[in-house]
């Protein structure tokens, strides 16, 4: 079908009940970036107009005043240096977009010039740079270039954070209210999270992890954000009712793990069946979970950053939850991450 993405018949035929004959035309558009890189700005912290002053660069979005974002520009040439650093697929798919690779992320370095280019696994340029002394490569050209914002202070002082516009409707849809308790399943690495709580800070929010770390990581985060009422918590959330007898909650977030074929851009895939037959049914405990813990017209927002039928619809439409409501985002239409939303409500 179209190179670098090594997805079997199941997938693609997966793929074709969305996009019918426009189904090549999707395929091809996840090896690129969306045309906007968005941030999510604090506005617990400081308004959209003074960011806006600090970083002059950053345009407001359209439609949410906490969205902001720079344009992502290319393809750029990419000059053929005689030494080459070789870097994992994560470390491409930002380097493919402006960022500097870091030392955890290069595989290996071929050569001994100082001027280098930057390749993927897979074989694919993506950026060229200079590398220093410490092993990183401080990137000069990338194949796609925008503001890296990453790398701003403003970002370690907590006054945004990064955050899809697709995944912004998220909390908008949740729609929080005073004094609602609102539990996040997945709230790593807490975007939706902390998007919920900036919206209505008068609810109780808690977020649930399965690790330690995300956890600790989690709490760093809500401190840098100036969010400490939100509560984290390790768990387990498919069994949230059975471990912490956790009842009568008014919302509900989930945001499962998925196959995240909307995600762009890839600098290489490799999805089969097995993986969405695991993954659906690994997706249905979550919301089998939110039955039990939720109040009779209680609502859930069910999100995934993927577009097959099996991940989505195919889930909500076997639960005993009353849909209301369902958003898709398309790469191809929207210009944005191929995104799924739902909002469900527990019968009365």
């Amino acid at each position: 079908m179209v190179e670098r993405l090594d997805y079997d018949e199941f997938v693609i035929e997966e793929l074709r009940k969305v996009y019918g004959t426009r189904l090549n035309e999707l395929l091809n558009s996840l090896l690129v970036p969306n045309s906007r890189l968005y941030l999510r700005v604090n506005t617990l912290k400081i308004s959209p107009e003074e960011l806006e002053k600090e970083l002059p660069f950053v345009k407001r979005d359209e439609d949410f005043e906490e969205a902001m974002y720079v344009e992502v520009r290319g393809p750029n040439k990419i000059a053929e240096h005689d030494t080459k650093v070789i870097v994992d697929k994560r470390t491409a798919e930002s380097v493919m977009t402006g960022a500097n690779a870091y030392k955890p992320g290069i595989k290996r370095v071929i050569g001994s010039g100082k001027e280098v280019t930057v390749i993927s696994e897979n074989g694919i340029p993506v950026a060229e740079g200079i590398l220093t002394q410490e092993g990183m490569v401080k990137v000069t050209v990338s194949l796609y270039s925008a503001p890296q914002i990453s790398e701003y202070e403003e970002l370690r002082k907590g006054y945004f954070i990064l955050q899809g516009k697709a995944s912004m409707h998220v909390a908008h849809l949740l729609d929080p209210q005073p004094g609602e308790i609102i539990v996040d399943m997945t709230a790593y690495p807490g975007g939706k999270l902390t998007h919920v709580y900036q919206l209505q800070p008068k609810s109780r929010v808690i977020g649930f992890d399965h690790t330690v770390k995300k956890v600790e990581d989690l709490k760093r985060r809500l401190e840098m954000l100036n969010m400490r009422e939100i509560e984290v918590y390790k768990a387990d959330s498919r069994y949230l009712y059975e471990d912490f007898h956790i009842q009568n909650v008014d919302k509900v977030l989930i945001d499962p793990p998925c196959s995240a074929l909307g995600l762009r851009p890839k600098i290489y895939d490799k999805k089969t069946k097995t993986d969405l037959l695991n993954l659906s049914a690994y997706q249905r405990q979550f919301l089998n979970s939110a039955y039990k813990i939720l109040k009779r017209g209680g609502i859930v927002i069910y999100s995934t950053c993927t577009m097959t039928e099996i991940e989505n619809e195919e889930i909500i439409n076997d639960s005993k939850f009353e849909v209301e409501e369902i958003i898709r985002f398309h790469p191809i239409i929207h210009d944005m991450t191929g995104f799924f939303i739902a909002k469900l409500r527990k019968r009365e």
